[in-house]
């Protein structure tokens, strides 16, 4: 959607204008075993906002603060979202910058997508089973989450896994795990959503090919008149 988003916040202090991007990629559904190996793959991605506060367990070792905030100044967003349903699941990066910056920043997402099929670190993989793990107990701490946890796996699955069977089973997610589902991801076809000036955004057939090559790089066009 080409919108202008130059008076989005007026104020004494206004953010820049920025487009925003999110590609996604086709997960698993929650009935799935992979459903796991991928909530765990989210988690290693992590991200956020670009002037988001530090501390312990806000993320700032995942693969999104770590290669791609923490790398490239002018981008004030980079965050990975993993949703999944009855039928099938999207895993999705969304980051937003400067409209002159679009091509480079959706390189960069389809650059960090290839690169989920390749090594995982055993500190890595460690930090975001033992978040996720980390996360899904402090959320059970309220009643009325707990209670709303029953209903939608009854509702989901017709049963519930308790707290203690999830960490178990984020537990044995290994790199091979990770490698397996990334890889069988790549292959799905990829869904983009795109707001702001979009004068510079790469066309669906460009950011396809970037994520179906071995390294993720946007195919190169030459102009003979500039």
């Amino acid at each position: 959607v080409e919108k202008d988003m130059s008076d989005v916040s007026l104020g004494p202090t206004p953010i820049p204008e920025l487009s925003h991007i999110m590609i996604g990629l086709e997960s698993c559904s929650f009935l799935e075993d992979d459903f796991i190996p991928f909530a765990v793959l989210n988690m290693m991605m992590g991200g956020g906002g670009s002037f988001s506060a530090g501390g312990p367990g806000k993320g700032m070792f995942t693969r999104l603060y770590l290669n791609v905030l923490n790398r490239h100044h002018w981008m004030y967003n980079a965050t990975s979202y993993h949703h999944s349903y009855e039928d099938t699941g999207l895993l999705c990066i969304h980051a937003s910058a400067d409209p002159r910056q679009v091509r480079e920043m959706v390189e960069i997402i389809t650059r960090k997508f290839t690169l989920m099929a390749g090594s995982v670190g055993e500190v890595e993989l460690d930090r975001a089973k033992t978040q996720l793990k980390s996360m899904l107990m402090m959320n059970l701490e309220s009643r009325p989450v707990i209670f709303e946890d029953v209903g939608r796996q009854v509702l989901a699955t017709g049963k519930r896994k308790l707290p203690h069977e999830l960490c178990s089973l984020i537990s044995k997610v290994q790199a091979s795990d990770i490698r397996r589902v990334a890889t069988k991801m790549l292959r799905s076809k990829p869904a983009v959503a795109a707001l702001g000036d979009l004068s510079e955004l790469p066309d669906y057939d460009q950011i396809q090919a970037a994520l179906a090559s071995k390294d993720g790089r946007l195919p190169r066009s030459y102009r003979l008149f500039r």
